[in-house]
């Protein structure tokens, strides 16, 4: 019900100002011969059915035509249903004319301010994804300068690091895609992003060895934050498993489970490797 009122306001009438004008009267007529059909129910309330021919009118169409609109009401019922005009009567029809008109301005307020909040969000989303845009280029310019700064140096220990640097912009990189493909701001699905990283992974560390990486991620949304969070962790314990698990061409497979368990999610890695050696350095990339 909201949904549709909100599209009744903000949407544009191309109407010739006529045609409005034409079917404000019609609306009107509506009202008045369904009130002639009611007289016996209705007859202490002579404006009662006009009200909503006039909210619809302003709704519709206009200000102007709810202002016609209650014009048009006051005078049947003063005419067909108010029969003298008594004093009486004349305060509840001077207190339907005002509520009619308070109706028409209301809703023309209510109207321009749902088209502008329209306009601001969609400018507020053009700009969002021209930021998402912008700072993805910038990651892709910092992964060519960390590679072109590799290839140019000599010491193996100062190339893995610069690669292990990548690999982890990459993982930022990869949320910035999957928040673009989705265009949701928040919210991302992590199947998908935990399938596309860890082809990647894959693809970086593999090389010519025959080393087969499996997936298993429930089918849950995260926020973006965590989302990155939980690919660095992957990151880390797969580039692990590819570095110290399948030395000297040795073949192999790893195996990433990701489950959300408890409002928590579980991240489970597994090779069939050599195993973890009985003395591990402390470092940025150590699992248990």
């Amino acid at each position: 019900m909201e949904d549709s009122l909100q599209r009744l306001l903000t949407a544009r009438s191309d109407f010739p100002i006529w045609v409005r004008y034409t079917l404000t009267l019609g609306l009107v007529g509506i009202a008045f011969i369904a009130r002639v059909m009611l007289d016996d129910h209705l007859r202490s309330y002579p404006v009662l059915l006009f009200i909503p021919a006039i909210f619809l009118s302003s709704v519709l169409f206009d200000r102007g035509s709810g202002l016609l609109a209650t014009a048009a009401s006051a005078a049947l019922a003063a005419a067909y249903f108010m029969p003298g005009l008594p004093s009486s009567a004349a305060i509840p029809l001077v207190l339907f004319v005002l509520t009619g008109i308070c109706i028409a301005a209301v809703t023309e307020l209510l109207r321009h301010t749902l088209r502008k909040l329209s306009e601001s969000k969609l400018y507020s989303e053009v700009l969002l994804q021209e930021l998402a845009h912008r700072t993805r280029n910038d990651l892709a310019t910092i992964m060519s300068i960390l590679r072109l700064q590799a290839r140019s140096e000599s010491d193996p220990v100062v190339q893995t690091a610069i690669a292990s640097a990548v690999s982890r912009v990459d993982v930022v990189a990869k949320v910035h895609d999957r928040l673009r493909a989705t265009g949701d701001s928040s919210r991302i699905a992590l199947a998908p992003y935990i399938e596309a990283l860890c082809g990647s992974l894959a693809d970086f560390h593999r090389g010519v060895r025959t080393i087969s990486i499996g997936v298993r991620c429930d089918d849950v949304e995260v926020r973006s934050s965590q989302a990155a969070s939980i690919g660095l962790i992957v990151n880390e314990l797969v580039t692990n498993c590819f570095k110290y698990a399948f030395p000297e061409g040795r073949r192999g497979s790893v195996e990433v489970d990701v489950r959300a368990k408890d409002e928590r999610v579980v991240v489970t890695i597994r090779d069939d490797g050599i195993g973890c050696p009985t003395e591990v350095k402390s470092g940025l990339g150590r699992g248990s």
